[in-house]
């Protein structure tokens, strides 16, 4: 938590985003 602020459900959607577009992209085939 920051500043003793609790995420709302759009931080942790967006966080997830993130996570999931950083996995496709680096776990995706070389050379797709």
């Amino acid at each position: 938590l920051v500043e003793g602020v609790r995420p709302d459900h759009w931080d942790l959607a967006g966080s997830a985003l993130c996570i999931v577009g950083t996995s496709v992209i680096l776990l995706a085939p070389r050379g797709a």
